[in-house]
This record gives C-alpha cells, sequence and structure tokens, in this order.
C-alpha cells in the first residue's frame, strides 16, 4: 500500500513538531524557503526541498501530495495565499497551523494592524526605532518614514539571503541569529538607545514576550504589528485532522 504523501509548508519551530507527532511511515516532504530553514528540519524523518516557489512551481510540488500542512510563518502571507489557492486548484486537503494569542502585562504596547499603521506612529514619534520585523520589510519602513537611515535599527536574521536582501541599505543594521534572550535585547536598547521598538505579534515562540520585557525594563513603546486574520488549528488539533486525512484516504484505494 502507498505510504501517505503529506507536503509539509515549514519555515517555523512548529513545523518540526508536527512531523515529530506524525507517523514515521509516511511519506513527508517539508518545504523550506532559506538554508536556514532547511538546518531546522535537520534529522526529521522527512525529505525536504530548498528553495522560494511560486504558484506554478507549488503545482508540480503537490502533484504527487495527498494533503497539506501548512506550517508557514503567521506572517508569510504570500506563501499561505499561494499555496491555499493551488490546494484548492488540485483539490488537495489544506490544514493551517496557528499560534495561540498571548497577552503581555505592558501598557506601553500600541497593537496595529498593519507595516503602514505601525509607520503612521513612527512618522509621530522621536528618537531611535529598533525594528525586529526582518529583513524583507526593511526597505518598505526605509521609504516610508523620512530620517530612517539616521534613527532606524534594525536586526536581522544573519544568513546570505537576509545579507542579500538588503545590502542596499542606508539604516543601521545589526545582524544575528536567534533565539534572543530579554537581556540581549535589553542590551541592544541600551546601546543604541532605542525610543521605540516594532514587532510582529508571532506569538511566544516569535520571541516577542522577551522584547516587550526588554522594553518594559526600559520603559519605552512597543509598537505591535498583527498577524493576518485567518483560521488556524492547534498541534493537537493538526494531528488528529490529518490522521483522520490519512484514514480517508487509506479505505478510498
Amino acid at each position: 500500500m502507498k505510504p501517505f504523501s503529506l507536503a509539509v509548508i515549514a519555515g517555523t519551530s512548529e513545523a518540526t513538531d508536527l512531523i515529530r507527532m506524525l507517523p514515521e511511515s509516511w511519506n513527508i516532504t517539508a518545504f523550506a524557503a532559506t538554508a536556514y530553514g532547511k538546518t531546522i528540519l535537520e534529522g526529521l524523518p522527512c525529505t525536504v526541498q530548498v528553495g522560494r516557489l511560486d504558484a506554478e512551481g507549488f503545482r508540480q510540488a503537490l502533484a504527487d501530495a495527498d494533503a497539506v500542512a501548512d506550517a508557514s510563518h503567521p506572517f508569510a502571507a504570500e506563501v499561505t495565499r499561494t499555496v491555499r489557492a493551488v490546494c484548492r486548484e488540485l483539490k488537495l486537503p489544506y490544514f493551517r497551523l496557528g499560534r495561540p494569542p498571548v497577552q503581555y502585562a505592558y501598557d506601553q504596547i500600541l497593537r496595529v494592524q498593519s507595516k503602514e499603521e505601525a509607520v503612521a506612529h513612527l512618522r509621530k514619534t522621536i528618537g531611535n526605532i529598533l525594528l525586529t520585523t526582518g529583513g524583507n520589510t526593511l526597505a518598505f519602513y526605509e521609504q516610508a518614514v523620512p530620517d530612517f537611515a539616521v534613527r532606524g535599527y534594525a536586526r536581522i536574521l544573519d544568513t546570505p539571503d537576509s545579507r542579500q536582501m538588503t545590502a542596499g541599505s542606508q539604516a543601521h543594521l545589526i545582524f544575528a541569529v536567534p533565539p534572543f534572550s530579554a537581556q540581549q535585547t535589553l542590551e541592544l536598547l541600551q546601546k543604541y538607545q532605542i525610543a521605540v521598538l516594532v514587532s510582529k505579534d508571532s506569538g511566544m515562540r516569535g520571541g516577542v514576550a522577551e522584547k516587550v520585557q526588554a522594553a518594559k525594563v526600559m520603559g519605552i513603546p512597543v509598537i505591535l504589528i498583527a498577524p493576518p486574520a485567518e483560521a488556524t488549528m492547534t498541534l493537537p488539533e493538526m494531528q488528529k485532522a490529518l490522521l483522520a486525512c490519512a484514514e480517508k484516504e487509506r479505505k478510498q484505494i
């Protein structure tokens, strides 16, 4: 009997948790956008495909899959839109893994719905900015905040992809590899005299709690960008749904 074939759109530590929770008899292919993403999947019972795919790339890559588990980053909106559309086209069962919302005990958190709304607030602030939203949005902030080259500091994942992506930046770049403790972030805030911190609200595993803790010590505001609103599952819910999907597939053979 052909083993159940599952495609996992990786990019988070939850993707590794999910793969560990599933039967090793399954044929699991994990898709990582970067070489760094591949390192997170090392040692797991799966095949790893590295590289960014467009819709046609996913059509070809998912042609033999029985189901797709989207465990990409909560803010990987473009990948999620593309994969979801391809799954509809191929009539593939699609499941989206999410992260539970977290409440942070700090009264200087400003929650916004988009990077555009974050910029609207940054334009009203004075003092240095620490941006922790990733290299792929850095150019947007540089263009949208008039004096960002002077007062903008960005902590960027230290990978060849990120360095290439931000090579033309005029901002102050701080390349580092997570996870970051609250103390490490606090040291950055103190060293560069940061007046406001900007982060995506990517949940407990996104290191947001440590950023908030450091900002609280400094007494500076945190602009927190909400993740895209979408229907998602917890890890146990996804495990149960995938097992049921595999059983249904087995009965149809």
